[in-house]
C-alpha cells in the first residue's frame, strides 16, 4: 500500500511538472506573437521628445525633482505628500494624518531626500540611476536621523531602485544596514572597517577572519536590518503610475508643475523601460484573453487565471535574468582572454571584471550583475576622480570619438556594451597614444 501511495505521489508530481512546462511554452508562444503585434502601423511607438531624456539628467537632479513635487502645497496642505504617504507608506505603518509641518530636502547631509515632520521622518534612497549602495549607507542615514530626536519606530525608509529585484531589502550587503562606531564621524574612505573599495565592510566577506581589534570594533556596530524590514518599502514602476495619477489633483492653473510632473513621469517610464503604446497594450490583452481565458469565465476565475499566469511569467523572467547574468560573466572572461596577450598590465576578477589602472582610474569592463544583466565599460574612480583624472578620461574618450555617457558616484563615465574587448582596446590604445599608459 505504501509503495502504491509513493508511486501515485511521484506520478502526480511528474504531471504537475509537465503542466508547468506546457504553461511556460504557452507564455513563450504569446511572447513571440507580441512581436507581430508591435509591427502593426497603429502600434508603432509615438514620437518621443522628453527634455529629461535629452539633457544629461543625473541622480541628484531626479532627487530634486521628487523633492520639489512633494513640497507642493494647496491652502497650506501638502496634498501630494499626503498622496505619496497614503500610496506607498500606509502599508508599513505611516498615516497621512500625521503630516503637519514637513521639511522636505534633497541632497542634504548626503541623504537623497529626507522628510522631517513633528512625529515622523522619511528617508528616501534614490537609485534611479542605478548607483550602488555604499558602505553603511542606510545605517548611517537612520542613525543620523535618530540623533535629530526621532525614535527609530518613527523613521521610515523608501528605496527607489532602477531595476526590480525580488527581496531587495534582504538582498542588500549586510554592511548597508549597519552603522559602525565611527559611521557618523568619518568619511566613507577613512571608515575603520573599510575594505577593498567604498562599498564593502569586513562583514560583507563571509570568509573574513576577524582579529581581536576588528571584533571589538564590530561588536559596537548597530545593525538596523531586522528592525527596519517592516519600516521599509520599495517603489519601482509604481512611481511612474503615481506621478500620472497626481496630475489631476493639482490646481488647474499650475500648468508648469503639471507639465514638469508629466515629463518626469514619462522619463521614469523610460528608465524602467515600460513606455508602451495603449493600442499595443490592448492588442496584447486581447491575445492573452483569447489564449487563456474561457469566454464564460467569471471575474474571479479570470483573476485566478491571470494571477497564476503572472506567477509563471515571473518564473520565466527569473530564469531569463539568471541566464543573462551568467552570459554577462562569461563575456567578461572571453573579453579578458582576448585582450590579455595585447596588454600585460590587464588584471581581472574572474567572472566579474577586468581592467587597467591608468593614473588611479580603473579602466575596464564589468559584468551586468548591477546593470540588469548588461555588461558595461567604465572609468571607475573614488568620488568621480580629481580634475586631472576627469580631464584624462575626456581626452581618451575624445581620441576614441566617444561622447561622454552616463556617470555615477564612482564612475567618471560608463555605459552598457556588447563589444567590451573592442571598446577597451580602443581606450588602452588611446591612453598609450596620449602618454597615459606605457
Amino acid at each position: 500500500m505504501a509503495e502504491k501511495s509513493i508511486k501515485s505521489i511521484i506520478e502526480f508530481s511528474d504531471s504537475i511538472i509537465q503542466l508547468k512546462e506546457i504553461a511556460i511554452k504557452q507564455l513563450l508562444a504569446i511572447s513571440s506573437e507580441c512581436a507581430g503585434l508591435k509591427a502593426k502601423p497603429e502600434n508603432e511607438p509615438l514620437y518621443q521628445f522628453n527634455l529629461l531624456d535629452i539633457v544629461p539628467t543625473e541622480e541628484p537632479h531626479t532627487s530634486k525633482f521628487i523633492s520639489a513635487i512633494l513640497n507642493y502645497t494647496e491652502n497650506g496642505k501638502h496634498i501630494i505628500l499626503a498622496s505619496f504617504v497614503d500610496r506607498f507608506l500606509s502599508s508599513i505603518g505611516l498615516d497621512k494624518s500625521l503630516i503637519t509641518d514637513p521639511v522636505i530636502t534633497a541632497e542634504n547631509s548626503h541623504i537623497d531626500i529626507r522628510i522631517l515632520d513633528n512625529d515622523y521622518a522619511i528617508i528616501i534612497e534614490n537609485k534611479l540611476m542605478n548607483a550602488p549602495f555604499q558602505r553603511n549607507q542606510l545605517g548611517r542615514y537612520i542613525e543620523a536621523t535618530h540623533r535629530l530626536g526621532y525614535d527609530y519606530d518613527n523613521i521610515y525608509i523608501v528605496l527607489i531602485p532602477l531595476y526590480f529585484y525580488p527581496n531587495l531589502v534582504d538582498g542588500l550587503r549586510p554592511s548597508v544596514w549597519k552603522c559602525p562606531p565611527d559611521g557618523l564621524s568619518s568619511t566613507n574612505a577613512t571608515r575603520h572597517c573599510s575594505r577593498l573599495d567604498q562599498y564593502q565592510c569586513w562583514c560583507d566577506d563571509r570568509n573574513h577572519t576577524f582579529n581581536t581589534h576588528e571584533t571589538t570594533h564590530c561588536e559596537k556596530c548597530v545593525d538596523f536590518h531586522t528592525s527596519f524590514r517592516s519600516h521599509t518599502t520599495v517603489i519601482h514602476s509604481q512611481l511612474s503610475d503615481w506621478l500620472f495619477e497626481i496630475i489631476p489633483i493639482i490646481e488647474p492653473r499650475q500648468t508648469t508643475l503639471k507639465s514638469a510632473i508629466h515629463q518626469f513621469a514619462d522619463f521614469t517610464k523610460g528608465l524602467f523601460n515600460i513606455r508602451i503604446n495603449n493600442d499595443l497594450l490592448m492588442d496584447i490583452q486581447k491575445l492573452i484573453k483569447e489564449t487563456f481565458i474561457p469566454t464564460d469565465a467569471s471575474a474571479i476565475t479570470q483573476w485566478d487565471i491571470l494571477n497564476e499566469k503572472s506567477k509563471e511569467l515571473s518564473e520565466i523572467q527569473s530564469a531569463l535574468y539568471a541566464m543573462k547574468i551568467q552570459l554577462s560573466k562569461d563575456l567578461i572572461d572571453e573579453w579578458y582572454h582576448e585582450l590579455k596577450p595585447e596588454f600585460e598590465s590587464l588584471h581581472r576578477e574572474v567572472q566579474k571584471s577586468f581592467g587597467i589602472n591608468i593614473m588611479g582610474v580603473w579602466v575596464g569592463c564589468w559584468c551586468g550583475s548591477d546593470n540588469n544583466g548588461s555588461p558595461y565599460w567604465g572609468f571607475y574612480c573614488e568620488n568621480k576622480g580629481t580634475p586631472q583624472q576627469q580631464a584624462m578620461v575626456r581626452e581618451i574618450l575624445a581620441e576614441c570619438d566617444i561622447r561622454p555617457s552616463k556617470s555615477s558616484a564612482n564612475y567618471i563615465c560608463w555605459n552598457s556594451t556588447r563589444k567590451g574587448a573592442e571598446r577597451c582596446r580602443s581606450f588602452y590604445n588611446a591612453a598609450i597614444k596620449l602618454g597615459y599608459l606605457k
